[in-house]
């Protein structure tokens, strides 16, 4: 009998330690995902700002550069705290693309980057809607919201590029 009351409670504390790891697994994701975004995002807008020929792209690349800059410095200080680390370069799928940009020029670089970019700004605004449903990191939730407007802009703005 003295025996089960410790394996009762091993039972109890290991049947915890996989929603802890799932937490940490969703914060992990969310800011893995999330600066993925801005990576490519600044990265391919510096790109266009050497490439592009049309002056509405080369306008919104620096708009990007810029705000996508300053979402990477608001991510790293959301993030402190949650256990999950911010990288410091693009994941292989996302420097993939943006090779693939790069062997791009002319009226077929600004077609592919604004694609790029509605494509990026779209699934980045999937994962904010859906850390703010779900996420519970306080910091990481709060950035999710403030930044759900802004990439809904910056979606928008590429779709009126692209021709949308």
């Amino acid at each position: 009998m003295t025996f089960m009351v410790p394996i009762g409670v091993m039972a109890l504390v290991l049947s915890v330690v996989p929603v802890w790891a799932a937490d940490f697994s969703a914060e992990l994701d969310f800011v893995t995902r999330a600066s993925n975004s801005n990576l490519f995002a600044i990265e391919e807008s510096r790109l266009a700002l050497d490439r592009s020929g049309d002056s509405q792209v080369k306008t919104f690349a620096r708009r990007m550069v810029e705000d996508h800059g300053n979402a990477e410095a608001e991510l790293k200080a959301a993030a402190e705290g949650s256990g999950a680390t911010v990288p410091t370069a693009l994941d292989e799928e996302h420097e993939t693309r943006l090779k693939a940009l790069q062997d791009e020029s002319g009226l077929e670089f600004d077609k592919a980057y604004v694609a790029d970019q509605g494509e990026n700004h779209s699934n980045t605004l999937t994962l904010y809607g859906d850390y703010m449903l779900w996420g519970e990191y306080e910091k990481l939730h709060a950035l999710a919201i403030k930044m759900i407007p802004i990439t809904e802009a910056q979606l928008k703005e590429a779709q009126v590029l692209a021709g949308d």
